[in-house]
């Protein structure tokens, strides 16, 4: 049998219905149940709690198993209000699994101070690796502030199109965090805005162990970026791309001395998910002049 049409079957959820699933894994029962985990393991955070669990019993007690919820990564699974299911709730239901084992959580569009107090609540504070990614509205410093003051083993932490969340908490992040070393925080680039040093100054003073920092769209300014040259000697890349006040020729021969990887402001976005949302800003404050 084909695993990769019954994974294909599995993906398209409205179309089969349950009993034809079954019909089509009914020779998938007799497998190991280590081998199954392994196999399920492939699948996505979503798709396990929004269709595999119900294919049949075996795989619902398997879907179980702590050790699929080390990672939950709860991206691309699209817009809440244009999907059929409460993202916030299976998210709520994947971090119970995970709960003390949950190392690496990724959240996108629905993430609010509510959903942070939940994963702490829920006693997920081994968390080394953590992604908020475009929760425009309803994320802020003060959630932040209450979760990852519980988060001591916290070694990555991404931070992307979060527009209420402010420069101000990399204080208590830094402090409360001692072992982070990746930090990406990520702005819309608005350009009729001026030139703000606060995100690059809380950075400096309390990150001094970061070796990878990813800044795209911030304000900072030459000023900024030299707080950060010399308050993080351990930074080994550094992404300053649609940083437009930064003037690298002029920290161009500290930038190369002190870090192997530098993006400069100019370079293009490849790689970067959100470099379409940028140039949407960037046409809309066109359309404005």
């Amino acid at each position: 049998m084909d695993f990769k049409f019954i994974i294909a079957e599995l993906r398209k959820r409205t179309v089969v219905t349950k009993q034809e699933l079954k019909n089509e894994l009914s020779n998938w029962s007799d497998l190991p149940a280590d081998l199954t985990l392994m196999i399920l393991a492939r699948l996505s955070t979503f798709d396990i709690l929004t269709s595999v669990q119900q294919v049949c019993r075996q795989w619902r007690i398997i879907c179980k198993d702590s050790s699929l919820w080390h990672t939950i990564n709860m991206t691309d699974v699209g817009i809440p209000k244009f999907v059929d299911y409460n993202l916030g709730m299976i998210c709520r239901h994947a971090v119970y699994r995970g709960c003390f084992h949950l190392v690496e959580l990724s959240i996108e569009y629905f993430g609010t101070n509510d959903l942070l107090k939940f994963i702490i609540d829920s006693g997920c504070r081994q968390l080394r690796r953590f992604r908020l990614i475009q929760c425009f509205h309803y994320v802020n410093d003060r959630g932040l502030y209450l979760m990852t003051q519980w988060l001591p083993f916290l070694e990555e932490l991404e931070i992307t199109l979060c527009r209420y969340v402010s420069g101000y908490i990399f204080y208590v992040i830094g402090r409360n965090c001692p072992l982070l070393k990746s930090l990406k925080f990520n702005q819309e680039q608005l350009y009729y805005r001026t030139v703000n040093n606060s995100d690059a100054y809380a950075i400096a003073q309390s990150m001094p162990n970061l070796t990878h920092l990813q800044i795209v769209g911030n304000r900072l300014d030459n000023n900024g970026l030299r707080a950060i040259l010399d308050g993080c000697p351990r930074l080994e890349s550094l992404d300053l791309r649609e940083c437009k006040y930064v003037k690298l020729e002029k920290l161009e021969v500290k930038c190369d001395e002190l870090i192997k990887n530098v993006k400069e402001p100019n370079a293009p976005l490849d790689g970067y998910k959100f470099g379409g949302y940028i140039g949407m800003i960037m046409k809309k404050h066109a359309t404005r002049q």
